[in-house]
This record gives structure tokens, C-alpha cells and sequence, in this order.
């Protein structure tokens, strides 16, 4: 008889031949946040306007998620650990066989979130960091004594078995990206992970402010991602080569390899409980209860530079080709089924997913 990992390794791999593979999903628990980042509108939600979605209602969520394909889920805010009944929550996940992750400013996290956390069976924790000089991050998160507090509960957090990843915003305020490594190193931090500048999020979501820290030109921009490639040489960064080329095709305002599968492989749900394709696009899918029979589509939007989608599609890519191969072959159409296994651009994607692996990246 085939054994528990056996079983969810043959699920996965059916998932990826039949239909492309299994989902994500991007779940905001709640819009509270205690940090005051200069690149965020978080901080500026009113108190009475704060928002945690019941635990009850989560897990019903997490059922309908789960039934529908999605067995990754990253739980973000706001701050998530200012939810009370976080670690309920994401147990009731991992124990349904859903991968959960979590981003957080570090601030809340002491021994016995670390202890909870393990024992709820978070897979991965994002720490957010903004800057490699830990008095310009903590000015710029208002979170005095953060990054002390990062240094103590790395190794806490390294024994309870959780993967944790450098989570950098790209922005003005990181002078040279040359020096995050040693910094990072100094906490702890072994590995990193690049979100990109968003100025502009859908209305659900309140991550995104008009500030000068990133108010970059395409020249500035295009250096970073340039400057991130080099730094892939000394420190292990988890973006994807190919997908940092794309992004400078997107500002170089040439066509991208790979466009974004919001809407039919990730999505984002936020503390109303409703769902949208991404964090960017104001199009709601529906309120959670609905999602049953949401139909849905390949959108192949290249709007936004957003990473925690459009990277998972470009390393999809090549699970989706295969599904969509079968599809052609079964409904007899043989040459567009070998065209589709054909597509040159299979094996980027696929060397994509064996940086993931070779990192010991997010999942």
C-alpha cells in the first residue's frame, strides 16, 4: 500500500498531467497591520475598519479552496499574526493537505509562535525586510528592535523545521542590493525572495501607496533587475532568471515570455471573503461562496509586474502545456498537441522549477 507521501506525490503528479497542475492562493486573514512601511496604505486602515476573518468562515474557505485545486496557500495581511486565531486556522490547512505558508514583519514572533507555528505545520515564513542596514528598516517600518528580534528567532525557527525566506520589497530605500547579502547573512537569512514595486493593487487590497521609494523610470528599474541577476552569483535569490528577463522585456517594452495565470492557477481572497484572480485586477470572481462553480480562465494578462503570480506561471508553464498536449491528443488533434510540447519555452520553464528545487525555495 502506498504510504502518505507516496499518495500526495502520485496526487500532485496526476494534478500536473490532467490539469496542469495543482493551485495557489494569496489569503489576506486581515487588514491590520502594526507596521508603518513608507511604501504601504496597511498602516493607515482605522481602527473600527480593521477586519479578521472568523475562523469558522476561514475554514470553510480553506474546504472549498482545497476542493477546488488549491493546496497552496500563502497567509498575508495586514500582519497575519495579529489574528487571533491564526494558528487555528492554518492547522485546520495543513491538516487537508494544503501547503501554507505566511509573510510577516517579525515583530510578533517569539518562542511560543514559534512553537505554535510548528506545531499548526507551517511549511514556509517570509520575513519582510526592507533595507540591508537594520536602523533605515526599522525607521522605515516603525518597528524599533525588529531585526534584534529576527536575529534571536531565525535559529528557533530553523530547529522547528520552518523554511524562512528573506522577503525584500524592491525600493529606493536599498542604496546598494550588493550589501543585502551580508546583512541578511548576519540575521540569519539564508535565502531571498524579490517582490516588485507595486504602486497600484485592486481596491481589495490596501498594499500599495504613491511614494517616492518606488517611483522608479524603466532605466532605474531595468539596472535593479539587472543588479539582482548579478547578485544571484553571490546569494541564493529564489527569483527565477527567467522570470527577472521577462521583467526587463516588460520595461524594456518588449514581449514577455510568459504572461500571468491569475484567475485560472493563483488567485487572492481577502478578509471579505471574496476572490479575485490576483491582488491587482479589480475583476472579483465572487464572494467565497460561489467559488464552487466560478468558472475558471486564462485571463494571459500582463498588466502588473506582480511576482507572487506571475512567477508561479511561469514555472506552471510547462505543466500547462502538457495538460493542454493530452487535451489535443485526446481530442485528435495531433499536431497541436506536439506543438504544445514542442514550445521552446517548456524548458525555461522547467529549468525555472529546478532553480526552485536546487534553492530549497518556497514550497
Amino acid at each position: 500500500m502506498l504510504n502518505g507521501t507516496l499518495r500526495k506525490n502520485y496526487a500532485l503528479l496526476k494534478e500536473a498531467i490532467l490539469n496542469g497542475g495543482p493551485s495557489f492562493a494569496n489569503f489576506a486573514l486581515t487588514n491590520a497591520c502594526n507596521a508603518r512601511c513608507g511604501f504601504c496604505t496597511f498602516p493607515s486602515v482605522p481602527a473600527q475598519d480593521r477586519v479578521y476573518v472568523e475562523a469558522r468562515r476561514a475554514k470553510e474557505a480553506l474546504d472549498i479552496l482545497y476542493d477546488r485545486g488549491i493546496w497552496y496557500i500563502t497567509f498575508v495581511g495586514g500582519e497575519p499574526l495579529l489574528h487571533p486565531q491564526v494558528w487555528d486556522i492554518i492547522g485546520y490547512a495543513n491538516g487537508k493537505g494544503i501547503v501554507c505558508m505566511m509573510s510577516t514583519n517579525a515583530s510578533y514572533l517569539n518562542e511560543n509562535a514559534v512553537r505554535a507555528m510548528k506545531e499548526a505545520g507551517l511549511s514556509t515564513l517570509f520575513i519582510s525586510i526592507d533595507t540591508p542596514s537594520a536602523e533605515e528598516h526599522e525607521r522605515n517600518r516603525g518597528l524599533p528592535g525588529v531585526c534584534q528580534n529576527i536575529k534571536e528567532m531565525v535559529p528557533l525557527l530553523k530547529r522547528a523545521g520552518i523554511n524562512c525566506i528573506a522577503s525584500v520589497t524592491i525600493s529606493k530605500a536599498i542604496k546598494d542590493y550588493f550589501k543585502l547579502p551580508g546583512f541578511l547573512k548576519g540575521l540569519g537569512l539564508e535565502r531571498i525572495t524579490f517582490s516588485n514595486p507595486m504602486i497600484r493593487y485592486s481596491d481589495s487590497y490596501a498594499g500599495y501607496k504613491d511614494s517616492p521609494l518606488i517611483d522608479f523610470t524603466p532605466q532605474e528599474i531595468i539596472q535593479v533587475f539587472q543588479d539582482i541577476k548579478r547578485l544571484k552569483a553571490e546569494f541564493t535569490v529564489l527569483n527565477p532568471t527567467a522570470s527577472l528577463d521577462d521583467m526587463i522585456r516588460f520595461f524594456s517594452k518588449e514581449e514577455v515570455k510568459f504572461l500571468c495565470l491569475g484567475g485560472y492557477k493563483s488567485f487572492y481572497v481577502d478578509w471579505k471573503l471574496d476572490v479575485y484572480p490576483c491582488q491587482t485586477l479589480n475583476e472579483k470572481m465572487g464572494a467565497i461562496c460561489e467559488f464552487p462553480t466560478v468558472p475558471f480562465k486564462r485571463l494571459n494578462c500582463n498588466l502588473c509586474i506582480n511576482e507572487c503570480y506571475r512567477e508561479p506561471s511561469l514555472m506552471q508553464y510547462i505543466a500547462i502545456s502538457v495538460s493542454d498536449a493530452l487535451a489535443d491528443f485526446r481530442g485528435g488533434r495531433l499536431k497541436g498537441g506536439i506543438g504544445r510540447l514542442l514550445d521552446g519555452n517548456n524548458l525555461i520553464s522547467l529549468w525555472a522549477s529546478v532553480e526552485e528545487w536546487r534553492t530549497g525555495g518556497r514550497i
